[in-house]
């Protein structure tokens, strides 16, 4: 017994199911019933000379009362109701019960003494009952009312214990007035009543801060000057850099999870740089609460409208065959096969001549998908140039579907070279496309780029160059050959997005090239889940345009990061621009002068009409001929590609 007393785990198991807090709240439930009536005798021998005989009385009856409200406020539920969220059911349960404790303590005092000219006794016990039980049940709540009241009358700073996130709320809809209510916790949210917070000790022990909404801000008119929850609604989003400093706000969460990427630009722009943090309230899960809290990133300012794909048709194209993505391993490849996988394909093989990026593809979707990733996932490392490794994974595999997403794309690396090029982006979708055609794949599905249209460099012209070939194998072999074109991608390989992230945190500068280029950009999981609607809707011979939305800015894009890093752009971190590098031009083109656009039946896919493939069978020759080489390549490939713009200004470059 002695051991049982003493082991820590064994008084947490005993206790864990003996309800000490029940207990406790009986205990002064009883208490607060005897001080009921002892104050009700008080107050009426002052106002009325009762007899002060009557304690007595009331002493003698205290087993009436612990029996009462032992057996009403369980019956009534009291004890079972979650006083942290109190409404107005459990405002009736306790109410009856207090009631029904009250009455029968009269009855029983009148049936003791016979009778009693004063029923008011009753009603006043009953009264003083309920509003004890009552408050000491909400006591945390009513101290935290009390406290910011008198903070806001003697006009002192914003202050809560244990040093709380002061929150500036931006909207007032029912995002925001279930955050300020809670009725979805996240976890790291601290419970709000009337706008101050009550936060579980045991969480902020684990390093958690509790959260105060100190405003709102608002941009429907009819709403300002009123309160959500006892949280005053300032006006619109131009108040935020006022308030900001008036509270000194920490954070600015954004609770309008429908709002456009033009208004939290905005929004972000307001708020002043190194003060404060912005966040996004995001999503309305299916109770109309609020769904989650996170921190704002780039491709939300960036934002596009989400695409309705056809996922029947997208599973019913790959379902139970086995697709090979060339360049598995990089940004657009790896998320292919994510996709694939959700879309219950039969095999992937990833095909990477990086064996680090294929194989930690292969692990991440082990852990991602178990069983199903380790049994569906083949990895094979070569490349695309080499043909007789091509045959070898095509024998072994028979995929009927390629995805080729294997290409160089940095532009000045490739102007410095291109001959690799030409050997990686030309002759390797030659031979990936051939070796399709020899082991009878049902559609060969080529990833291309913007910069293909009027090319002003090697790596655009030779993706152009590959887009010809395949369209022009189309014509000739059974399998059926497209391209997808579109622009950049955030957070992949080589783009600019990770580039200046690293020059942010290194204390910059960030580098732009030119203050006034401009970009194309779409997440990585929208452009994989673009493109394999394309591919499921393909019959052969087409170019398919992503839609790209509105082009960004970079120099834009450059501050964006400054700013949600909390720091102030051209204070904290300099921007410089160092001139457009070689072949790179101002702004990208998706579609050719000869080519027109046909609408599909996803609202951002298009595909054009490209005309026949001309020279064919000549690039098929330079090719096996060995023609790409030399000084003179760049005039080899304008010969094919006639809207190759090679050798002028790059400022002068559409």
């Amino acid at each position: 017994m002695y051991k049982i007393m003493c082991d820590k785990d064994s008084i947490a198991q005993m206790t864990r199911y003996f309800p000490f807090r029940t207990a406790i709240y009986a205990v002064l439930d009883c208490l607060f019933c005897w001080l009921s009536w002892i104050g009700s005798v008080f107050a009426f021998t002052y106002l009325l000379r009762v007899d002060y005989s009557l304690i007595g009385v009331v002493n003698r009856h205290i087993w009436v009362m612990v029996i009462a409200c032992g057996l009403f406020y369980a019956i009534c539920g009291v004890h079972r109701s979650l006083w942290q969220h109190p409404g107005i059911g459990t405002m009736i349960r306790l109410g009856t019960a207090a009631f029904l404790v009250s009455f029968s303590v009269y009855v029983a005092l009148r049936l003791n003494m016979g009778s009693w000219s004063n029923p008011g006794l009753g009603v006043m016990a009953f009264y003083f009952l309920f509003t004890m039980s009552f408050a000491i049940r909400i006591y945390r709540k009513m101290m935290g009312i009390v406290v910011m009241y008198l903070r806001r009358f003697l006009k002192l700073p914003a202050y809560l214990p244990q040093d709380p996130v002061r929150t500036l709320l931006v909207g007032a809809g029912e995002s925001a007035s279930a955050f300020l209510m809670n009725k979805s916790q996240q976890g790291e949210r601290p419970r709000h009543v009337l706008g101050i917070v009550e936060y579980d000790e045991r969480k902020h022990v684990q390093g958690e801060r509790p959260r105060h909404v100190l405003g709102i801000v608002e941009y429907d008119e009819r709403k300002h000057g009123y309160n959500l929850h006892g949280v005053k609604i300032f006006g619109g989003d131009s108040k935020i850099p006022e308030l900001v400093k008036q509270f000194d706000i920490n954070e600015v969460v954004v609770a309008v999870p429908s709002m456009n990427n033009e208004d939290l630009r905005r929004i972000v722009r307001l708020v002043p740089a190194g003060r404060c943090k912005v966040r996004l309230l995001s999503g309305l899960s299916e109770d109309k609460m609020a769904d989650k809290l996170r921190d704002i990133n780039i491709g939300d300012l960036l934002g596009r409208p989400e695409a309705k794909l056809d996922v029947e048709g997208i599973k019913t194209w790959v379902r139970g065959k086995t697709a090979l993505v060339t360049g598995g391993g990089g940004s657009i490849g790896s998320e292919l096969c994510r996709q694939l996988l959700n879309f219950n394909v039969g095999k992937i093989v990833i095909l990477d001549i990086s064996e680090n990026n294929a194989y930690n593809l292969k692990e991440e979707l082990i852990v991602s998908f178990g069983q199903e990733g380790r049994f569906k996932v083949a990895v094979r490392i070569g490349s695309v140039q080499d043909e007789k490794r091509l045959d070898e994974v095509f024998s072994e595999f028979k995929p009927s579907i390629v995805f080729h997403a294997a290409a160089y794309k940095h532009v000045p690396l490739m102007e410095e070279c291109p001959r690799l090029a030409v050997d990686n982006n030309v002759q390797g979708t030659y031979r990936a496309a051939l070796a399709a055609c020899r082991h009878g794949a049902e559609r060969f599905v080529m990833i291309s780029t913007d910069k293909a249209v009027n090319p002003t460099n090697v790596m655009g012209a030779t993706k152009r160059l590959a887009e010809l070939l395949v369209l022009g194998l189309n014509e000739r072999q059974a399998t059926e050959f497209v391209a997808v074109r579109f622009g950049n991608v955030l957070d992949s390989n080589g783009s600019v997005i990770p580039k200046f992230k690293r020059q942010i945190e290194s204390g910059g500068p960030v580098t732009v090239t030119h203050p006034d280029i401009i970009r194309y950009f779409m997440t990585i999981p929208e452009a994989a889940r673009l493109v394999l609607e394309a591919g499921a809707m393909a019959k052969g011979g087409e170019i398919f345009i992503l839609d790209m939305g509105q082009p960004v800015k970079i120099s834009e894009l450059a501050e964006n990061l400054i700013r949600m890093a909390g720091l102030t752009p051209g204070v904290d971190t300099k921007i410089t621009y160092t001139g457009l590098r070689p072949g790179e031009k101002l702004y990208e083109e998706l579609l050719l002068n000869e080519e027109g656009l046909d609408k599909t039946m996803n609202d951002k896919i298009f595909v054009a009409k490209p005309p026949a493939a001309q020279a064919f069978d000549d690039i098929t020759a330079c090719l096996e001929s060995g023609a790409f080489v030399g000084e003179n390549i760049r005039s080899i490939i304008k010969r094919f590609v006639p809207e190759y713009a090679y050798g002028i200004n790059a400022e002068d470059a559409p």
